[in-house]
């Protein structure tokens, strides 16, 4: 493993002060919302390089960061959290490790580690978007910053798919991948900028990219930075197809198609359909359903990919049934989920995010993720109804809520976590139960009094 050089330490150690600096610049929600958005786009992939107690990686290093200098510089803002029932999954997802540990044998020093990464890398970037992005400014700020991310990264990801993947290597000293087999696609380079995979980008530029067509489609938005909103979505597509991350282009694609087609049905069955999709995928492949039909249609098109799609799920397949030999609670951490011969060599390969969650955490944690990520969409249908999403007032919470359902689906292929969604999650909670409590506000206010018809007296 290439060493890092000094940039990485000193990065890290600037981090922090940085953030109290946006805060008290910028105030504190951009504030927060720089430091999220900026540590996770240009802060380096550490993993296992710097030796920090229970912050292993980019992931909990900035959630962990942000969550507590937001605590000490702007505590009176937390205080005002209200608690709502989905904050059990978040509970769930931390107490989860602890009891895993303990009923596996490992420890209570084991379950409180577990559990404190767990917190930090699930439940902190949560509760922030909980606290800073529920109000209705806060989610605008949140989806028009989140373009503005998207956008910045257009011409380093034009650099790299030209130059080959290299800013990483040469900021930081190393790059993020073990081979360039990885980041090459279609005769030509995936970028992977200052994340760990180049699928990490597709899927933080594919969000960017649809949040940006949904606020310039509804008017929501008409410059991005003084730039057209119009041109700004055009680059974007443009340059998350130039990506090459097959899947970013299909939830991109799909996203459109389900945001125009809720606004032509006025109904949210397209909505419903695929926040629901990752719940019936899971049931459908925990009672033995193999996709044998899907790997049928690939073959008469793709062979090859065919042939990636049935080694993928034979592999998930062999760790499902060793998931399922501890359902509840899992097996904990340090590859203990993992399938092994009788040599002890380790003989499975996972690529789900979904089947790591069932095989670490158990269902217990599966659930509370998939809740986490699911619930504030179906909660915000029934307080902003779909026939309304395309209103500028609520296109922003739109975008973003079905940006979060589309990176939960992404989870149903790929072993990718972000701090960002988890907030953009948290915040689009905050705004449903915002959106429920002026509702019920305006429904228990007394109705002025009207006076009783004049009546004539006939004089």
């Amino acid at each position: 493993m290439p060493s890092a050089n000094v940039l990485v330490p000193v990065a890290l150690a600037l981090f922090v002060p940085a953030i109290y600096l946006l805060m008290q610049s910028l105030g504190p929600r951009r504030g927060v919302l720089a430091a999220l958005l900026g540590g996770w786009m240009f802060l380096p992939v550490f993993d296992g390089r710097v030796n920090l107690p229970f912050l292993t990686g980019k992931l909990t290093f900035v959630a962990a960061t942000v969550l507590i200098v937001s605590l000490a510089a702007d505590s009176q803002r937390w205080l005002q959290l209200r608690f709502h029932w989905v904050d059990l999954a978040a509970v769930a997802i931390c107490a989860g490790p602890f009891a895993t540990a303990m009923v596996n044998g490992l420890g209570a020093y084991e379950g409180a580690s577990a559990a404190l990464q767990a917190f930090f890398a699930w439940a902190a970037p949560y509760l922030v978007g909980r606290v800073y992005f529920g109000e209705p400014r806060g989610m605008r700020d949140l989806a028009v910053w989140l373009v503005g991310g998207a956008l910045v990264y257009v011409p380093l990801c034009l650099w790299e798919i030209r130059m080959s993947p290299q800013l990483h290597r040469q900021i930081y000293g190393f790059h993020t991948f073990s081979s360039f087999a990885f980041v090459v696609r279609y005769g030509g380079y995936r970028p992977t900028v200052f994340m760990q995979f180049g699928l990490m980008v597709g899927t933080f530029m594919a969000t960017g990219t649809l949040v940006a067509y949904w606020l310039w489609r509804t008017r929501a938005v008409t410059r991005f930075g003084g730039l057209s909103a119009s041109w700004c979505t055009a680059a974007l597509v443009a340059t998350t197809v130039l990506v090459k991350s097959t899947g970013a282009i299909i939830l991109l694609a799909a996203g459109i198609g389900i945001l125009e087609g809720t606004r032509w049905l006025r109904r949210p069955v397209l909505v419903l359909a695929v926040t629901l999709l990752p719940v019936a995928f899971v049931a459908a492949r925990l009672s033995g359903w193999t996709g044998a039909e899907v790997i049928s249609g690939a073959e008469r098109i793709q062979p090859e990919r065919a042939d990636s799609l049935a080694f993928r799920v034979r592999n998930e397949q062999m760790l499902i049934e060793k998931a399922m030999e501890h359902p509840g609670l899992g097996w904990g951490r340090f590859g203990r989920s993992r399938v092994y011969d009788e040599d002890g060599r380790d003989v499975s390969v996972t690529d789900s995010l979904w089947v790591i969650l069932l095989g670490t955490m158990g269902l217990v944690g599966l659930l509370s993720v998939a809740t986490l990520l699911l619930a504030p969409t179906l909660l915000l249908l029934g307080r902003a109804p779909a026939r309304h999403w395309d209103h500028p007032a609520l296109a922003p919470v739109a975008a973003v809520a079905l940006g979060t359902v589309l990176f939960a689906v992404d989870c149903l292929f790929n072993a990718m976590t972000s701090p960002v969604f988890l907030a953009m999650s948290g915040g689009t909670l905050t705004f449903q139960a915002a959106a429920w409590s002026e509702r019920r506000r305006r429904v228990a206010a007394p109705r002025p009094a009207v006076p009783p018809p004049a009546v004539s007296t006939g004089a």
